[in-house]
């Protein structure tokens, strides 16, 4: 459904035959500091959406899910909960992650930072607000 363009070496993969989700990594490393939000960059982008393909009636959505072994050794989350991408998004991916934890959170390019899954959204029937500007509340507040 979703056609992507991807930065060297930041192609999503899925790590088992069987994985729901595909792992995202760093674009660049950081550091983020306890208690702090930093959008990490992924590379990827998504290029366009092959519409023929999305059963009537639904929106193609990739949700941005965190890694659990993040959370669980390194108290690293996302700070959104979950991410939703929506269809018409055309930036790069970035990933809002939050250090929970009480040490700096040391982020190399190519670590595996979240994991991305495509989901079908059916709409409801509501007005719709305009077009996209941007990303991470664009649209509004």
């Amino acid at each position: 459904m979703f056609q992507f363009r991807f930065h060297d070496d930041c192609t999503p993969r899925y790590m088992t035959e069987h994985s729901a989700a595909a792992d995202l990594v760093a674009r660049e490393g950081l550091v983020i500091e306890p208690g702090t939000v930093a959008c990490v960059p992924t590379g990827v982008w998504i290029s366009e959406v092959e519409w023929s393909k999305v059963p009537a009636g639904s929106i193609p959505e990739l949700q941005i899910r965190a890694r659990s072994g993040l959370a669980r050794k390194h108290s690293i989350t996302l700070a959104n909960g979950v991410g939703t991408i929506d269809a018409d998004y055309r930036e790069e991916i970035g990933v809002l992650l939050l250090n929970l934890g009480r040490e700096p959170f040391v982020i190399q390019k190519g670590d595996r930072i979240a994991q991305m899954a495509l989901n079908l959204v059916g709409r409801l029937d509501l007005s719709v607000g305009g077009q996209r500007q941007g990303g991470f509340g664009s649209t509004s507040v």
